[in-house]
């Protein structure tokens, strides 16, 4: 897709984020043929992550594209097309899935909900061609609905106060997972107990028509709370420590939908990056036992060769290496507090090219610049020390990184 074919959107909730974006800083999140703007940082970063951590967090996810499927196929239009068992998700409940091509490549990963018997929603990337593609010989029904709803994340320890005062209803009892029907500000909604940063918390669907009564609801009954707005800054250090992809980031989305490129592998959707579920740390989610589906016979060859090439680790990087560089070339000392994503940096053993760590960012919890990475396989091992090509300003220095086991922080979500 040119840009020039792009247009720049709103979601139904940004005529109360633009008063609150003291910073009038936004990001862009391209999705399909839209980018929709988000606040950047609602003008403390730091105390918006803190809130995520130790109290609560309210965020805006509605440019998540929502696919609803629908008819007498539509479990088994999924079940060819996802690697989870879709027959045994019960209504009202969702699950973590990833879309796979012949080759056993992630073409994206996202929920899926049940909302009825043959009704299904799926959250994410944009896919419009690849759905295309496979839907030939099911009688489903696919819409794109996108623009109906708003979404909000409500995540932290007190995540469950929070929704408990807005909607009058206590939701202890709600599973991780499941889903109900409430209301909030006088508005009907669905809720959902998930999230996107390892917290306890939920996910709002409210009809966009109505967005504004249901986030003003939020914000009065999270005050008590210590309810803070979450930007897009904040929200990629959050999912960094938990250790969550992200889809052309972290790995390179198969399927037509995306251009891919194979110039450069340290710039976005290269063939390099191209990703099987246990490449992107989701081989648990394969279930081989179901019915056929698309890049079974793939996965379950890579899995008689004993496991995938490379793996996703994470990567505590020796901040002080990168100081001591800047220093010598004459620059202020500065870890990066913006996660850095392109160019991908090459790691390396002492004898050879291991891989390359993405989404780099300082953690104040973990008290350290970390990241993600794809490490050559029997490089992978926690603990194992190597070297990162650090650049700034035309020179290139090496910085020590050590190999950790993820997610970075360990919360209990359910």
């Amino acid at each position: 897709m040119s840009e020039e074919l792009l247009s720049l959107t709103g979601t139904p909730f940004t005529p109360r984020l633009g008063r609150l974006n003291s910073s009038n800083n936004w990001a862009e999140w391209a999705n399909g043929d839209l980018v929709w703007l988000r606040p950047e940082s609602f003008g403390n970063h730091h105390a918006a992550v803190t809130a995520m951590r130790e109290s609560a967090v309210l965020e805006d996810k509605s440019p998540l594209a929502m696919y609803f499927f629908s008819g007498p196929d539509a479990e088994a239009f999924l079940q060819k097309l996802v690697i989870r068992d879709v027959s045994r998700l019960q209504i009202n409940s969702s699950i973590y899935i990833v879309f796979c091509d012949d080759e056993g490549h992630v073409v994206i990963d996202g929920v899926l909900f049940r909302l009825g018997e043959n009704e299904y929603c799926y959250t994410a990337t944009p896919i419009d061609k690849w759905l295309a593609e496979h839907r030939a010989g099911f009688d489903v029904e696919i819409s794109l609905a996108t623009n109906d709803w708003g979404i909000l994340h409500v995540q932290g320890p007190n995540a469950f106060e929070v929704v408990a005062k807005a909607t009058g209803e206590n939701w202890d009892e709600l599973k991780f997972g499941r889903g109900a029907r409430t209301r909030l500000g006088g508005v009907d909604i669905r809720l959902w107990r998930v999230g996107f940063a390892g917290e306890r918390g939920f996910e709002l669907w409210v009809p966009a028509a109505e967005a504004l009564p249901a986030f003003d609801a939020l914000v009065s009954a999270g005050e008590p709370y210590g309810l803070e707005h979450l930007g897009d800054l904040a929200e990629d250090v959050c999912r960094i420590e938990a250790g969550l992809v992200l889809p052309v980031i972290d790995y390179t989305m198969a399927g037509p939908d995306l251009f891919k490129q194979d110039s450069d592998p340290t710039a976005p959707q290269s063939v390099q990056w191209l990703a099987t579920p246990a490449q992107i740390g989701a081989e648990r989610f394969v279930e081989f036992g179901k019915a056929d589906f698309l890049g079974r016979e793939a996965l379950l060859a890579e899995q008689e060769r004993g496991g995938p090439s490379s793996r996703l680790v994470g990567v505590e990087l020796n901040w002080r290496d990168i100081v001591a560089g800047q220093e010598r070339i004459g620059r202020p000392p500065r870890v990066p507090e913006r996660v850095q994503r392109f160019p991908l940096l090459p790691i390396r053993s002492t004898e050879h090219h291991a891989g390359y760590a993405s989404s780099v960012v300082w953690s104040s919890w973990v008290n350290g610049l970390v990241g993600l990475a794809r490490i050559e396989d029997e490089l992978a091992d926690p603990g194992s020390d190597l070297r990162l090509s650090w650049s700034e300003a035309g020179e290139t220095w090496d910085v020590g990184v050590t190999l950790s086991e993820l997610p970075f922080l360990k919360r209990k979500r359910s």
